[in-house]
């Protein structure tokens, strides 16, 4: 018996803001794009975060792709560019 699985390994959370600090120390921003990525991961991660943000200030937290006030602080610690809203390192 066969069971079709999927063994590629997902990224935890804290894994992909390590490698975001690590890009964030390659180029001196947090503003990931399509143009300076190296890491097409990166990229999806952060749409993902800014969806997610949008998605549990909104009040929808079933769409909020795992938000929280921690990882808003954790993000907004190294200048996260939320899109058209900015939110302090506090």
């Amino acid at each position: 018996d066969s069971i079709d699985f999927n063994w590629v390994k997902q990224h935890t959370w804290d894994e992909m803001f390590e490698e975001l600090k690590v890009f964030k120390a390659k180029y001196g921003h947090v503003d990931v794009s399509t143009r300076d990525a190296d890491n097409p991961k990166i990229v999806q991660w952060v749409n993902n975060q800014r969806q997610g943000y949008r998605n549990y200030k909104a009040g929808n937290r079933q769409k909020s792709m795992g938000m929280r006030e921690e990882r808003i602080h954790k993000l907004g610690s190294i200048d996260f560019n939320w899109g058209n809203e900015t939110v302090s390192k506090k």
